[in-house]
């Protein structure tokens, strides 16, 4: 029963991303194009930049005994190291069901009439949630065909282009010490934060605020 209703959260949630890219496409107009397009590029950075503190965090912080994220979200990230293609004998629900469940949610939101009457009027905001919502809710599923030895060819297509994650860039993170290349849905922003040290800075405030050492105990594989 759980299995058939992620099902149809993750159905809900793509029917309605399209209708409410369609709703953006026909109100786009001369003088909103640009500024909805650029308002995307920065839709999908920030999803990005989400994956990639999402992933950091449970790479770097806690085990799978930590209460609540523990058992579930830092467990996956763990047994992924030691195993990365073990996400590719999990079929398509398992790999999107939290991220597809959270956009279904926000979508539904989106969809309710005076939503979507503030949305017709703001169509660069519109834009900037539904690329969030696109790359963010799809980004394990971008992060599996990083990994995929075949993926689809409109897939690969789209790695080649560098709009989605590609195997090569994403390869980087799981060379030893495992600590870069954390942003898994674009892999964009990988490149700017390892060059300057965003991750081993943001540990270092953490040790200093906490006394909590990054990666203390941790089993990356």
């Amino acid at each position: 029963m759980a299995h058939r209703l992620v099902a149809i959260a993750l159905g809900l949630a793509l029917a309605l991303g399209v209708a409410n890219a369609g709703l953006l496409l026909a109100a786009l107009g001369p003088h909103t194009a640009i500024p909805a397009g650029l308002a995307a590029l920065c839709g999908a950075l920030v999803a990005d930049a989400v994956t990639g503190l999402v992933h950091w965090a449970c790479d770097t912080w806690g085990d799978e005994r930590t209460r609540l994220l523990g058992p579930h979200l830092i467990r996956s990230f763990r047994e992924h190291h030691r195993d990365p293609g073990a996400m590719l004998r999990h079929d398509w629900i398992e790999v999107n069901r939290e991220p597809g469940v959270a956009a279904a949610l926000a979508l539904v939101l989106l969809s309710l009439p005076p939503m979507r009457a503030a949305l017709a009027e703001h169509a660069a905001l519109h834009a900037f949630l539904l690329a969030l919502l696109a790359y963010g809710a799809s980004a394990n599923q971008l992060h599996l065909w990083a990994h995929a030895e075949a993926p689809p060819r409109p897939v690969r297509i789209l790695q080649r282009c560098g709009l989605i994650l590609a195997p090569e860039h994403h390869a980087r993170h799981h060379r030893a010490p495992r600590t870069s290349a954390y942003c898994i849905s674009t892999g964009w922003l990988n490149p700017a934060l390892d060059a300057l040290g965003f991750w081993r800075a943001l540990e270092r405030a953490i040790t200093r605020l906490t006394g909590v050492r990054a990666r203390q105990g941790a089993t990356n594989g």
